[in-house]
């Protein structure tokens, strides 16, 4: 069975050669495995950066093709500025899942 870690990269290097615009967006982030990333995986400010959290369960429960998908709906959390103009909203709640 493969890693967890080499399938991130796997899947990464995937991504990065086919569509290139989420490859520069993936390149950036810093990415953690982090089980309180409750049930799945998220995007976060990390400084001047972003962070990239997966929980490792989530993760090895997924096909590559699903693995792929994650990470491109991760990327364009940061692509439409969700992290920066949350802000911007009264209902946080209601912001995330119309973000989402």
């Amino acid at each position: 069975m493969q890693s967890k870690e080499d399938s991130l990269a796997k899947i990464s290097k995937n991504l990065i050669l086919s569509e290139p615009f989420y490859g520069f967006l993936l390149i950036m982030l810093n990415k953690i495995w982090n089980k309180r990333v409750v049930p799945t995986a998220g995007v976060s400010k990390n400084g001047i950066n972003y962070q990239l959290a997966i929980n490792p369960d989530f993760w090895e429960t997924l096909t590559d093709d699903y693995k792929f998908g994650v990470l491109k709906h991760e990327l364009l959390h940061i692509a439409f500025f969700h992290l920066t103009d949350h802000h911007n909203y009264s209902d946080r709640k209601l912001a995330n899942i119309a973000m989402d």
